[in-house]
């Protein structure tokens, strides 16, 4: 029987158009209805519960619809979700939802084998999503709503705790995805290898840490401007090729159709030194290079720091100045990427300050001083307790030469540092545990507020109960933030800068730099857009011939 899967799951897996050529009662189609991309990093479930990281939140987004989503200008649209409104008081929230979409077919409906996604749906989706027998890791999403019900088949009312500007913004997230409960209720736990939802996509086949393959639902409910149902695509491919390398030969040979990120395995090969593609390939692969909501950092237990000299904020703030983030970016990153001169707030949201206003600010922004950095080694003391226990920068093999890079700085302050290579597994798990004294860390916007920034270091999220992996807990830190959500306006980009600069002038991390999203694609494919949160969004995707 499972040779007899196999050999099925391949013949699924075939090029799209050869397997309309050979049928036929297949109308025709133009060549190019496949998109095949690779995912370095193993999808353990395809549950929308479980979209925690890029690699299932982009697998996330072509199988499920969410009630309202956001575009490449950050602007709220209509989702399954086609109105909505709150009233004075920002606390009751009133949606009204498309009558025209449909889960994929599947036999947990009956006989008929489809049904038409309610209000019904979305309620037990956002009430599964918050109860804790799910084990959501993103059932904080949902921490400023009291109830969610339903006031008919196509009209949902959710009320919250306390007025959030970023309710809106969080009910995009893939984590929302909406399932019927009659799968849950037939799949168990198998739904995480069974989806049905009602995105642009359905799911065809898995064999996992080889190939998954999603098919076009027929029966999408949007549109293009020109009255053509989406999605353009009749299947996306994506592959698991775990060696980046490899993965990138497979794209020169043209058995994948993009490459993204930048890795030290084939950034020279590909990029410039400014960041853009090297003459030779210009003339067939597109480079797609936009701000991306990401900050990538080193971050420091605060509560039993390790080692216990960190617990120093001037040890603290000489590792900050002793990072030359410019050379790092230029010999790491090609220079895609803007270093980490600031605080935690990503370049594109309210509260991020540029350089030049941070100066203006009085907020020293962060830049390489070697001489400033010992000087603070030297008044901390911690040089004249010998032995000193090692930094150990705990990351994974993705990240290993930023962190060697980062190891070599802190060692010409005279202070011991190992690098920690661990399992992509293990590392994220210790991580989210809290256990880690120093490590790599970096945050994608979940939603494109700077709340969801703040959140990392607020007393109540702490780990393990919540993002916040640095541990960190103070009391003027969450006003700030609480003045975040309680407020508009100029107060509100005050409390961001506030909470920001506490972070920053107390060097409870060490920011490395502010991201962009870099993606590659052969010339001939269109309809990509790019996307602050690297949202991949492949509804309009196809290739430039196709009519």
């Amino acid at each position: 029987m499972q040779a007899i899967r196999h050999t099925l799951f391949w013949i699924l897996a075939l090029p799209i158009t050869w397997i309309l050529a050979s049928c036929s009662k297949a109308p025709e189609r133009p060549e190019g209805l496949l998109f095949r991309y690779n995912e370095s990093t193993a999808i353990t479930s395809l549950d929308p519960v479980f979209a925690r990281d890029q690699a299932h939140i982009w697998v996330s987004k072509q199988l499920f619809s969410t009630l309202v989503e956001t575009d490449s200008s950050l602007i709220i649209q209509p989702g399954v979700a086609v109105e909505w409104e709150s009233d004075t008081s920002g606390l009751h929230w009133r949606f009204l939802l498309r009558r025209d979409v449909y889960f994929h077919d599947d036999p947990c409906f009956g006989e008929s084998i489809r049904r038409k996604l309610t209000a019904y749906d979305v309620a037990y989706t956002l009430n599964r999503l918050r109860d804790s027998q799910t084990a959501s890791p993103g059932a904080w999403v949902l921490d400023p709503v009291d109830r969610v019900y339903v006031l008919d088949s196509f009209e949902l009312a959710v009320d919250l705790i306390r007025p959030d500007a970023t309710i809106l913004g969080r009910l995009a997230m893939p984590y929302c995805g909406v399932v019927p409960q009659e799968a849950i209720a037939a799949y168990g736990d198998g739904f995480s290898a069974h989806p049905v939802g009602s995105g642009p996509f359905y799911f065809k086949a898995w064999a996992r840490n080889e190939k998954l393959v999603l098919r076009r639902n027929t029966r999408y409910f949007e549109f293009d401007d020109e009255g053509r149902r989406l999605p353009y695509l009749e299947a996306v491919s994506i592959r698991f090729v775990p060696d980046r390398q490899a993965a990138f030969l497979e794209f020169l040979k043209g058995n994948l159709d993009m490459v993204s990120g930048v890795d030290p395995s084939y950034k020279d090969q590909l990029f410039d030194k400014q960041g853009g593609l090297q003459a030779k390939w210009q003339s067939v692969y597109r480079l797609q290079k936009s701000p991306f909501l990401n900050t990538e950092f080193i971050g420091l237990r605060a509560q039993r720091p390790d080692p216990a000299f960190l617990g120093d904020v001037r040890v603290r703030q000489a590792l900050n100045w002793a990072l030359d983030r410019e050379a790092m970016m230029r010999y790491l990153k090609n220079n895609i990427g803007v270093p980490g001169y600031g605080g935690l707030i990503p370049i594109g949201l309210d509260g991020h300050l540029s350089f030049e206003d941070a100066r203006s600010a009085n907020e020293a922004p962060w830049r390489y001083d070697l001489a400033k950095a010992k000087q603070l080694i030297l008044e901390s003391g911690i040089l004249e307790h010998q032995p000193l226990d090692p930094i150990v920068i705990h990351t994974t093999a993705s990240y290993r030469d930023i962190c060697e890079y980062v190891q070599n700085a802190w060692s010409e302050l005279g202070l011991p540092v190992e690098v920690d290579v661990m399992p992509s597994a293990a590392f994220r798990e210790d991580k989210a545990q809290g256990r880690l004294g120093v490590y790599r860390a970096s945050w994608i916007a979940d939603y494109p507020d700077a709340e969801n920034y703040l959140m990392l270091f607020e007393s109540s999220f702490q780990a393990p109960y919540g993002p916040n992996a640095s541990m960190f807990s103070d009391s003027i830190y969450d006003s700030w933030v609480a003045a975040v959500r309680d407020t508009r306006g100029e107060d509100r980009t005050r409390a961001i800068q506030e909470a920001d600069a506490k972070l920053k002038r107390e060097a409870r991390l060490v920011p490395l730099f502010y991201d962009e999203s870099v993606r590659v694609f052969g010339n001939e494919w269109t309809g990509i857009s790019s996307h602050p949160m690297n949202v991949l969004d492949l509804r309009r995707a196809r290739k430039k011939t196709q009519d």
